[in-house]
């Protein structure tokens, strides 16, 4: 079982000749714990030399005594046992950084892992209060020690009046979980401070669970729900929570000022948010959601502004692959056309490779690494001739600049994204001038060279070549037969 311990620094005890009965503020939140039934266990005091040793409080019987011999009485007197106090000692000034870090240190060596803190910002200069709140936060990151009252008493008249300012104190926990949501897209800080809050009012909740469904969404890689995600973000930002006495109305505004910086374009982009969203992830280090979400929405994007498509051949041949059974045809285009390029290798084409271009079976490829390998400029025009030729792919030849430049980004993240979900700490068995180096600079910079292309294209539309049959980007390859 934990213990309740409260953490303070006692304040010099000040008489009042007004008033008659003598009190010390941190009297005040003792009284304010023991009154909701959260009696303290163990008081850690940070007491100055002063509180220690000055004699300055005059007693009934006339004689005097220190702030501390004052405060255990008046623990005593509310029946708190004197040993439940311990006395850590500082100096009388704790504006020296050193100083600080002793204190700190020996306060986070007396607190255990069950325990519960509770924080008493009476006593000391601004800086204590600040030195008991980093104490309490240390405590909670390092070992898990939670914090259930933060505490600050005045004296009014004759008692210490105590406050309740624990809402004030969760508002770092407020800033911190805003900002790990905007660094690294997990909500799951966010949504634990703000749920009970969320409770009460349901706008409040909607956003949260939107929030908690897109950080879910991201962390998962469901790319194809993000832009619904969004979507239903922006419109529970648009509505207003109800009013009250707490800071709720005043998180939510914080959170939607935040929203409209950190993700207007995401925002505002609607179905074509794929470069938004890739760069976002770029820019926050996720980069296997960025690779991820390229991997799975680049084939279509690229085919909704650029027009190619296969042949009647063609689809027979994509079709002939099981694995592409129900999927829309661009990703198998993509992976098949633009990502098999062993076929590229000097010396391998008719060695791997069918009249057709279809792959041949051999032991060299069938772990599928050599199929991922990144060609250079002039090696993915001439494979596109090959395929053209081939009667495979039918193009608007007006793109064709725009078309090999998006196989050749392909290629980069097909091959990044191969790399890093399986480990890969090789070069694939490739040669390696065709194999991108595995590390977050080259990733994020052909992040952003991606990201520049996407936007370039995206005021294109699909011109479809007089004479031939347009097939839908979103149309399904049979699980049965052929369908052309």
């Amino acid at each position: 079982m934990g213990r309740n311990v409260l953490l303070l620094y006692m304040s010099i005890f000040n008489k009042n000749p007004k008033i008659q009965t003598q009190t010390q503020t941190n009297e005040g939140a003792v009284r304010y714990l023991i009154e909701e039934g959260e009696t303290p266990d163990c008081i850690l005091a940070l007491c100055s030399e002063t509180v220690r040793k000055k004699a300055m409080v005059e007693m009934p019987d006339g004689s005097t005594c220190t702030t501390l011999e004052y405060f255990r009485d008046a623990l005593r007197r509310v029946g708190i046992p004197a040993e439940r106090l311990v006395v850590i000692e500082v100096p009388d000034s704790m504006d020296d950084e050193k100083k600080q870090f002793q204190a700190i240190s020996q306060l986070l060596e007396k607190i255990e892992k069950e325990d519960t803190l509770f924080v008493d910002l009476s006593g000391g200069m601004r800086d204590t209060a600040m030195l008991l709140v980093t104490a309490a936060r240390c405590m909670r990151d390092l070992r898990g020690v939670q914090t259930r009252r933060v505490i600050y008493a005045e004296l009014r008249g004759e008692e210490p009046v105590a406050h309740d300012r624990t809402q004030l104190y969760d508002l770092f926990d407020f800033v911190t979980a805003m900002d790990e949501f905007f660094s690294t897209g997990t909500a799951q800080k966010l949504k634990s401070y703000l749920w009970s809050e969320g409770e009460k009012d349901p706008v409040l909740h909607t956003l949260l669970t939107r929030i908690n469904q897109f950080s879910d969404d991201l962390a998962l890689c469901r790319v194809r729900k993000l832009n619904d995600d969004l979507n239903q973000i922006a419109q529970a930002l648009k509505e207003t929570p109800k009013k009250g006495q707490n800071l709720t109305d005043l998180f939510f505004r914080l959170l939607k000022d935040r929203f409209s910086t950190e993700f207007a374009e995401l925002l505002s982009s609607g179905e074509k948010a794929l470069p938004a969203l890739v760069s976002w992830c770029a820019k926050h280090g996720m980069y296997q959601q960025a690779l991820t979400l390229l991997c799975e929405q680049m084939p279509e994007y690229v085919c909704q502004h650029l027009f190619v498509q296969p042949t009647p051949k063609g689809w027979d041949y994509l079709a002939d692959q099981k694995q592409n059974k129900g999927k829309p045809w661009v990703y198998p285009l993509f992976h098949f056309h633009f990502c098999r390029l062993a076929l590229l290798q000097k010396g391998r084409w008719k060695e791997v490779c069918t009249t057709n271009l279809c792959l041949t079976k051999s032991k060299d490829d069938a772990g599928g690494n050599m199929l991922f390998r990144v060609a250079n400029d002039a090696e993915m025009h001439n494979y596109l001739n090959r395929v053209l030729a081939s009667d495979q792919l039918v193009i608007d030849p007006a793109i064709r600049p725009q078309l090999e430049r998006a196989a050749l980004h392909y290629q980069c993240v097909m091959q990044y994204r191969n790399q890093i979900n399986h480990a890969s700490a090789n070069d694939l068995g490739l040669q390696s001038e065709h194999v991108r180096p595995l590390d977050t600079e080259h990733i994020k910079e052909t992040l952003q060279k991606i990201t520049a292309y996407l936007n370039e294209i995206r005021p294109l539309k699909r011109n479809v070549p007089q004479g031939i049959e347009e097939i839908p980007v979103d149309a399904a390859i049979p699980a049965g037969t052929p369908a052309r």
